[in-house]
């Protein structure tokens, strides 16, 4: 499936973040978009939205997490925002604050973004500081400007824009109009104008890059700086659990959750059987009374499946599904789903985390020792991702992992940084390793957890350097694979760890390793 990119949401995206004005606004006229059906691939048009998170970009990964989630989303950047990003760090994979606007997308199957259940596109940034990556915790910001030599900033309330400068009194004027346009904003007032222009601007009083850059003229002066937009999602109101059930067929029932990060899941449940089905993936907003849910994996297995709802009152209707490139209708007159009462979750859902004290107590070394099927398993994954595999250096050690009886292959990488190496994590199938997991930032050694999630066993990483507290943090499984990243991982307690170590000597593959 290909996203299109809609260039009137931004347009959209932009007068949704606007403060409440009654002061004339004029946007740029835009044709009005059809309603998107999947039987034409061409009126699927993703609406930009807003997503602000911790972002990493480094040598092999690039990707935000949303505020309040575990959820990764692959960036899709360009050669310019990606270097001004990568000038802001100090430290490999270090952790800033974003807020992007941009789209999602499904990943292909190759390369490091494959790993991913979506990569978003990142059209335009709004705002990046590497010297503050907890500012998710701060409330939802208005659109502000401001600028230094001399000190100046511009808040908005309601139709009122306030000016302040240092050593003098605020002033508030009412803004008489404004225009708003993707590349350019506009607020006029009586003794003067605010002009948002869309160019990536440093501050230089921090270690911040913004989206916009700023021009006041007022009192025969004219003042530069920076400035951010809104960093609202105006889509999430989409967000929430939607169920229905048959009318058809006894004790079966749908149940669809749209998150606040974009990740949506959902549950099949059958009245005989002692598991739903479980599909997870993305959602977004295509116009205001459509959304696309694009279900990237069943059953944990990869598979792509495209659904368009269409919102008719408080019903959502998806008449079709796309499969791969083809189109089906679905039976029945379409799948409709109700919002679900509040408070509701998809409680009925089975429990995937069961205590599983490790039987096998010894703590693993890994070996430096060359072995083929080892190498091999490592060599494809380099192949998929069409990176070469020269000179790179590994260690590695078998466990069973999941609980089959068969030893999972995990081999630390010399790609390593001030915050640890990379782990990757092979699953034993049908007597063959496939790739499973990719872990960055990792320390040796590794502690296995007390407990299972989704028939994985609990992984227990200590986090320090790279600019992260030293700190455990504890790594579920998520039915897919492990989580990328253990600095964004919940801090583990101390019950959830057990004594047994995995890579228990602490040698590093820079140090010592099979060299490919």
């Amino acid at each position: 499936m290909k996203a299109f990119k809609n260039p009137v949401a931004l347009s959209t995206l932009l007068l949704l973040q606007a403060c409440s004005t009654s002061a004339p606004v004029a946007t740029q006229s835009a044709p009005v978009l059809p309603t998107a059906n999947l039987s034409q691939p061409e009126s699927v048009v993703a609406q930009s939205f807003m997503l602000s998170g911790s972002l990493v970009v480094g040598h092999e990964a690039q990707y935000i997490t949303p505020c309040g989630s575990t959820q990764q989303y692959w960036l899709q950047l360009s050669a310019q925002q990606r270097q001004q990003l990568m000038a802001l760090t100090s430290l490999p994979y270090q952790s800033m604050y974003g807020e992007v606007i941009g789209h999602l997308k499904t990943t292909g199957d190759e390369g490091f973004a494959s790993e991913y259940d979506a990569l978003f596109v990142v059209e335009q940034l709004n705002l990046v500081d590497a010297s503050n990556p907890t500012r998710c915790e701060q409330a939802a910001r208005p659109t502000q400007a401001f600028g230094n030599e001399p000190n100046w900033r511009i808040d908005f309330a309601a139709n009122q824009l306030t000016i302040k400068q240092l050593s003098k009194q605020e002033q508030t004027r009412v803004i008489s109009r404004s225009q708003l346009s993707p590349r350019k904003r506009e607020y006029q007032f009586d003794d003067g104008q605010l002009l948002l222009s869309e160019n990536l601007c440093k501050d230089t009083m921090s270690n911040s890059l913004y989206g916009w850059k700023a021009t006041l003229d007022w009192q025969d002066t004219q003042l530069s700086g920076c400035a951010t937009t809104s960093n609202i999602d105006a889509t999430l109101g989409w967000g929430g659990l939607y169920t229905a059930t048959s009318t058809q067929s006894s004790g079966f029932s749908v149940h669809m959750q749209l998150n606040a990060d974009h990740s949506a899941e959902t549950r099949y449940l059958y009245a005989n059987e002692e598991r739903p089905l479980v599909e997870k993936g993305y959602w977004q907003q295509l116009n205001p009374n459509q959304i696309q849910v694009v279900m990237t994996h069943h059953q944990g297995q990869k598979l792509v499946t495209e659904r368009i709802f269409t919102r008719t009152g408080s019903q959502l209707k998806a008449d079709k599904e796309k499969v791969g490139k083809v189109v089906y209708p679905i039976a029945q007159g379409g799948l409709i789903l109700y919002p679900a009462a509040a408070g509701e979750m998809m409680s009925d859902a089975p429990i995937t985390t069961q205590t599983a004290i490790p039987t096998d107590t010894r703590n693993v070394a890994s070996s430096a020792e060359f072995r083929r099927d080892v190498d091999q398993a490592i060599r494809e994954y380099f192949r998929l991702h069409k990176t070469d595999p020269s000179n790179n250096q590994y260690r590695w050690l078998t466990y069973d992992l999941n609980g089959d009886d068969k030893e999972e292959l995990l081999a630390q990488l010399d790609w390593c940084g001030s915050g640890g190496c990379t782990l990757l994590i092979f699953e034993n199938h049908q007597e063959t390793w496939r790739f499973n997991s990719r872990i960055t930032l990792v320390n040796t050694p590794i502690y296995l957890g007390n407990q299972r999630n989704h028939g994985w066993q609990d992984l227990i990483f200590n986090v320090s350097g790279g600019g992260a507290k030293a700190q455990s943090h504890l790594m579920q499984y998520d039915g897919i694979s492990y989580p990328l990243n253990p600095s964004v991982a919940p801090v583990a307690l101390g019950e959830q760890i057990s004594p047994v170590e995995l890579f228990a000597d602490g040698i590093s593959p820079v140090r010592e390793g099979v060299k490919l």
